[in-house]
C-alpha cells in the first residue's frame, strides 16, 4: 500500500470534518482490507467526460501508465465526468490497484465518507450490512462543494438456472458538484463488468456502449438524473425477487398443507423446514435492502435530486415492498410451525403403534409365563416323587442285597407247626442291614456336602426348590426383566 499517499489524502481529507471522520480507524480499515478491495495488476477503469459545449469522451483504461496519465491532466474544460471502476465478479477486487484509487481521490478532492462504501467491496455483499446504505450527504448550506456517497444494495437475475437464479449485489455512487466552477463529478462502483447501470450510464450521456468513441455535440445532460438513473437500474428487481420468493414458499405450502400425518417422511419434513427457513432469511435480507432504499430515496427527496414525482414513485414502491416481506414472513413462520406441528403428531402416531405392540407382546409374555409356571410346579413334583423314591430305595436296597447275600436261610418252614419260622442266625441278617444302611445314607450326605462345597453354596440337606414359592406377579417382573 503507497502508505505515504494515503496518508497525505486522509490528512489533507479529514482537516475539515475532524469531527465526523476517524482518520485512524479508517486508516486501520484500508491496511487490514486492501487485498480484498483493490486488485495488484488487473485495470479496468472507464473515464467518461462531457465537456461544456455537450461533446462527450469516453475511454477504457487498461494500463495504470494510461489511467495516471488521464487523471493528471485536470478538468478544467469538463462539466460532468464519470469514474466507473468494475470488479472482475461480485465478489472479486476492484479492478484498480490501491495506488491509482489514492490517486482518483487526491487529484479530485473527494470526501472521505467514499471509503466506507469502498471497503464494503470485494466479497459479496454481507448480511450484517443489508440494511446499510452507507449514506453521506453534505450539508453546510452555501458551501462551495456539495456531495452525497452512498452504497445501493439490490438484487440481480444471475440467468444461472440454479435453485437461486438471483443474487445480492451492490453499487457504489459518489456526486460532488463544484457550485462555482459548475463541475460535477461521479464515482461508480460496479459489481460487475456487465453492469446494466454501466450500459444506461453511457446511453444517458449519448455514447453506444459496445464502443469506444467521441460523440458530436448534444443538449447537457442533468447531473442529478443520474441518480433516478441509478435508482430506477436496480428498484424494479425487488417486484420480481419477491414473486420468485412468493413461488418458492407457495411450493413448500402446498407440501404442507397436502401431507397427511401418517404419510409424513422426517427427511422431507427437514428438508421442507431449511427451504422454508432459507426463504424466510432471504426475505428478512429483503426487507433489510427495500427499508435502505427506501432512507436513500428520503435522503435524495430531501436534497431535491432530481424530480420529485419520481422520487415518490419510488418512495411509494419501496414502501409497497417493505409491506410486501411484513407480510410475507409471518405466513413462512406460520408454515415452518404447520410442519412441525405435523411432524409431532406423525410421531405420536407412531408412539401409539409402538405402544400397542408393546401391550401385545406384554400380554403374550404373561401367558407364556403362566405356562412355564405350571411346566415348572410339574417338574418340582416330579423332582420330589423321585428324591421320595429314591429316599425309600435307599432304605430298602442294603435289604435287598442282604437278602440276595444270604438268600433266604434266614427263614425256615416248620412242617410240624406248619409255619415258617426264624432261623436262629437272624441276627447276623440285622447286624449287617443297618450298618450298611446308615453307611448308605452317610455317603449320601457326604456326597450333597461335597457338591455344595465345590459350587460355593450353603449346604442344606432338604431345600425347597427355589423359585416354586413366587407368586404370578413375580413371575411376571421376571419376564419383564428377562424382555
Amino acid at each position: 500500500m503507497a502508505s505515504e499517499a494515503w496518508n497525505d489524502y486522509l490528512t489533507r481529507a479529514t482537516h475539515r470534518s475532524l469531527t465526523s471522520v476517524n482518520r485512524a480507524s479508517l486508516k486501520r480499515r484500508l491496511q487490514s482490507r486492501e487485498k480484498y478491495v483493490f486488485s495488484k495488476r488487473n485495470i479496468h477503469v472507464r473515464i467518461t467526460d462531457v465537456n461544456r459545449t455537450g461533446r462527450t469522451i469516453s475511454k477504457t483504461y487498461n494500463d495504470s501508465t494510461d489511467l495516471s496519465s488521464a487523471l493528471d491532466k485536470g478538468h478544467d474544460n469538463i462539466r460532468v465526468r464519470i469514474v466507473s471502476i468494475y470488479s472482475e465478479n461480485s465478489i472479486r477486487p476492484l479492478m484498480i490497484t490501491s495506488e491509482l484509487m489514492c490517486q482518483i481521490l487526491r487529484q479530485h478532492d473527494i470526501h472521505p465518507d467514499l471509503l466506507q462504501v469502498l471497503l464494503s467491496f470485494g466479497e459479496a455483499p454481507h448480511v450484517a450490512e443489508a440494511g446499510s446504505s452507507h449514506s453521506a450527504v453534505s450539508s453546510q448550506e452555501g458551501a462551495s462543494t456539495s456531495y452525497i456517497s452512498y452504497q445501493m444494495n439490490y438484487v440481480e437475475e444471475n440467468f444461472r438456472g440454479m435453485n437461486s437464479p438471483w443474487s445480492f449485489r451492490h453499487t457504489g455512487v459518489y456526486h460532488q458538484c463544484h457550485h462555482a466552477s459548475q463541475f460535477d463529478l461521479f464515482v461508480l462502483l460496479h459489481p460487475n463488468q456487465g453492469s446494466i447501470l454501466d450500459v444506461r450510464v453511457l446511453e444517458w450521456v449519448g455514447i453506444d456502449s459496445s464502443k469506444t468513441w467521441i460523440t458530436p455535440e448534444m443538449t447537457m445532460p442533468d447531473p442529478d438524473g443520474l441518480h433516478l438513473l441509478v435508482l430506477s437500474s436496480f428498484l424494479d428487481n425487488w417486484r420480481w425477487y419477491l414473486r420468485h420468493l412468493g413461488d418458492r414458499f407457495n411450493d413448500a405450502t402446498d407440501d404442507a398443507m397436502t401431507t397427511q400425518p401418517d404419510e409424513v417422511d422426517p427427511n422431507e419434513s427437514f428438508e421442507r423446514v431449511t427451504e422454508l427457513r432459507n426463504v424466510n432469511d432471504w426475505v428478512y435480507q429483503a426487507q433489510a435492502c427495500c427499508n435502505n432504499n427506501l432512507d436513500l430515496v428520503r435522503k435524495l427527496k430531501r436534497k431535491s435530486i432530481g424530480t420529485l414525482e419520481e422520487l415518490a414513485s419510488f418512495e411509494t414502491a419501496l414502501t409497497g415492498y417493505t409491506e410486501s416481506c411484513k407480510a410475507l414472513m409471518p405466513r413462512i413462520r406460520n408454515t415452518i410451525d404447520l410442519v412441525g406441528y405435523t411432524l409431532t403428531l406423525h410421531n405420536q402416531l407412531e408412539t401409539a403403534k409402538v405402544d400397542k405392540e408393546l401391550r401385545d407382546l406384554t400380554d403374550k409374555l404373561r401367558n407364556v409365563t403362566n405356562e412355564l409356571k405350571d411346566l415348572q410346579q410339574d417338574s418340582v413334583d416330579d423332582s420330589a416323587t423321585v428324591k421320595i423314591i429314591t429316599f425309600v430305595s435307599a432304605v430298602y436296597l442294603p435289604g435287598s442285597f442282604i437278602v440276595s447275600l444270604y438268600g433266604m436261610n434266614f427263614f425256615a418252614f416248620d412242617k410240624n407247626s406248619q409255619q415258617i419260622v426264624i432261623a436262629k442266625d437272624f441276627w447276623i441278617f440285622v447286624a449287617t442291614w443297618l450298618p450298611l444302611t446308615v453307611i448308605t445314607g452317610l455317603v449320601y450326605v457326604l456326597i450333597v456336602l461335597f457338591d455344595a462345597w465345590w459350587k460355593g453354596k450353603p449346604f442344606r440337606l432338604f431345600q425347597r426348590p427355589r423359585g416354586c414359592h413366587k407368586t404370578s406377579e413375580e413371575h411376571l417382573d421376571d419376564a419383564g426383566k428377562v424382555r
